[in-house]
Formats: structure tokens, C-alpha cells, sequence
């Protein structure tokens, strides 16, 4: 059997419980899902008030939560909010990932099809938003997809980033000019050589070169998004991590990224901090310099928009960071600035996470 359990806020029924009530101690969404086939997962991303889960080799797609401006790609006359997982149709036969923003929702599938739905306020869908699944670059195959607030990013195969929607700070690595219009589908890695990874923050972009060292950002530096910056390549900053990346994630103002090798300090951070974002107590708002959070043997990490949660190998699960809704794992809703143990190893070890941007999800 398949258990979801849920934390945090619920404004919009996002948890899928059932109800629209914070959760501050572990809750069991609803209905639980079907176990998936073979080595299959459940996989769970969410956004402002939307959320939705999918198995990564298999048809199904579900979404609970706001629908007010299409962001479950479900029609605007059905009521909302969702308060339970609810199925979703879909373009193709499989998904190969889900990324959501505030209000918009990219979802690639096998194929390596882009498609968009929800608010498109800023351009953020890349294409008219009339119906539910709107296609974003016909004639492109992609590999990867990420939303921030309000623009988005897609991978092709051949490694370059393309990017589309609001760009006020320059978060799509094209320098702002005044009261800009939102940016059309737009090749934005030109010069960088191939990207193999991609993060999106509420007004920040961060791409990782195919060696999986380089780090580049772009947008809003105001908490130090732009991390250890050593030099430039266009409107891009850059920087080079310590070891080879294997995920990048990132909230509003912060990252995270998974870094190669076995045992502690295999996750390295940067940007605000006042709220226990980078695991630690910092003296001021932010970091530049890369921090590094100890803990053992860890397999996958996920951002809220102010949280973290990781994931160990051995199933235990790790959340830190703003806590207003209890979304970081402590019911009494303060601020965690140190790992905070919410899910051990039994009697049934968490198999995958997932973040909204306010709340955490747990796959076992």
C-alpha cells in the first residue's frame, strides 16, 4: 500500500485531506493511491495552492487544490477547490515531470512534449491559454522543465535552456530594459555551451553545465542568489561547486543542490537565511558563501518556497527552514535552523518527497 502523508498549509485544499485546514503533524492524503507497477514511484510537486502526483512510468496523473485560474489543467466549471486527489487528463501516454509556479503549471511528458496550463498573466505559459494543456514550442523535444513564480524554463535534448515569461529582475538571463514585456519562448543559455540541470526561484534562474560543476545565475541578488559569483558570461554569474551535482532545487530566495559522493555534507546551499532556510543561524539575512548541511547518505532533496526537505537512503526524512504552517516539520510552528528528523526508517521508510510552496509531502 501507498501512503501520502502531508504537512503544512492547506488555504486552498493543496494537501488533498480532505478538508482546508493547516496540517502541523503528519496527515494521510486521500484516496490513497494504487501501488504503481514495477520500479516505478509516485512522484508529488506542488505550487501556491495546487499540487499534483503522478507515477514516473506510469498513465495516471492527480491534482487537488485551487483550480481558479486552470492551474490543474481541469476545466474552470469544475468547483474548486479539490479537496481530494483527483484524476487528470493529460497529452501522451507518461509523465516525465511536473514543475509548478504560484499559478501555472508545465508538465513534459514522454514524448518530450511541453505543455502548459493555469494563469498566463505574465506569459508565463509560453502559449494561449484557452485550453486546459496548451503545447510550448511545437517542433522542440525536451528533457527537463521548471517553474518559477511566474516564468518558466524547458531543456531541450541538445542542452540548451530556453525560457519564457516575466522577467523584471532578469531571471531569464536577458537584461531588463524598464517596463518590460514578458518574454516569448526564448533560447536564454546561448553562450553557456550545454546545461544538464535547472532550478527556478520566485525571481532568480540557476543552470548547471553538463559538468555538473559549473553554476550559473541569473535575476534578483538581493538575498545573494548569485552565491559565491566569481565571474560573468553574459548576463549570467557563475561559480563552481566543490564536487559534480546530481539535483539542483530552489526556493524564493535560496538553493540547494545534491552533491556526488557518500556520507555527510553532500548538500550545498546559499542565499537568505533569516528563517533557518540554509539549516543554520546566520548572522544577517543571507549567505553568499556556500554552506553545507550534515547528513548522512542523502538521496533527494526538494524546496519549498522558504524549506527543505531530504530524503536519506535508508528512508528517513529531514525537513528545516520556515515553518509558519508547520511545513517544516515542528507543530509548534516556529522557524527549524537544524534538521528536524519527521519521518524514520519505520516501519516503512519514505520512498520519495515533495514541496509546495508552503507545505511537504512524504511518499512511503
Amino acid at each position: 500500500m501507498v501512503l501520502v502523508h502531508a504537512l503544512g498549509s492547506n488555504s486552498g485544499g493543496q494537501l488533498a485531506t480532505g478538508d482546508l485546514d493547516d496540517v502541523h503533524h503528519l496527515a494521510t492524503t486521500r484516496p490513497l493511491p494504487e501501488s504503481p507497477t514495477g520500479c516505478a514511484k509516485w512522484r508529488v510537486c506542488g505550487g501556491g495552492n495546487h499540487t499534483f502526483m503522478w507515477t514516473d512510468r506510469g498513465p495516471t496523473l492527480l491534482g487537488c487544490g485551487s483550480n481558479t485560474d486552470g492551474e490543474l489543467a481541469l476545466s474552470k466549471e469544475i468547483a474548486s477547490p479539490l479537496l481530494c486527489w483527483t484524476p487528470v487528463p493529460f497529452p501522451g501516454s507518461h509523465i516525465q515531470q511536473i514543475a509548478c509556479g504560484w499559478s501555472h503549471t508545465l508538465l513534459l511528458n514522454d514524448q518530450g512534449h511541453v505543455y502548459a496550463a493555469g494563469s498566463n498573466t505574465f506569459g508565463q505559459l509560453g502559449a494561449p491559454s484557452s485550453a486546459p494543456w496548451q503545447r510550448v514550442a511545437p517542433g522542440s523535444r525536451f528533457v527537463s522543465i521548471a517553474c518559477g513564480m511566474r516564468h518558466s524554463l524547458a531543456l531541450d535534448t541538445n542542452g540548451v535552456v530556453y525560457g519564457w515569461g516575466a522577467n523584471r529582475n532578469g531571471q531569464l538571463g536577458i537584461e531588463p530594459k524598464g517596463k518590460q514585456p514578458n518574454i516569448p519562448v526564448t533560447p536564454v543559455s546561448r553562450g553557456l555551451g550545454p546545461i544538464a540541470m535547472m532550478a527556478c526561484g520566485r525571481t532568480h534562474s540557476i543552470l548547471i553545465a553538463s559538468d555538473r560543476m559549473t553554476v550559473y545565475v541569473a535575476g534578483q541578488d538581493k538575498y545573494a542568489q548569485w552565491g559565491p559569483s566569481a565571474w560573468v558570461s553574459g548576463t549570467w554569474r557563475a561559480f563552481q561547486l566543490p564536487r559534480p551535482a546530481l539535483k539542483v532545487c530552489s526556493g524564493w530566495d535560496f538553493a540547494a543542490v545534491l552533491l556526488e559522493g557518500e556520507g555527510h555534507s553532500n548538500i550545498a546551499m546559499w542565499g537568505r537565511a533569516d528563517q533557518g532556510q540554509l539549516a543554520c543561524r546566520v548572522d544577517g539575512a543571507y549567505r553568499r558563501d556556500l554552506d553545507y548541511v550534515e547528513l548522512p547518505d542523502v538521496s533527494d532533496i526538494a524546496c519549498g518556497s522558504s524549506h527543505t526537505v531530504a530524503l536519506t537512503a535508508g528512508g528517513s526524512v529531514f525537513m528545516w527552514g520556515w515553518n509558519e504552517h508547520g511545513n517544516a516539520g515542528d507543530p509548534t510552528l516556529n522557524n527549524v535552523y537544524t534538521p528536524l528528523c519527521v519521518h524514520e526508517n519505520r516501519p516503512q521508510g519514505a520512498v520519495g518527497i515533495g514541496c509546495g510552496y508552503g507545505n511537504s509531502f512524504i511518499v512511503s
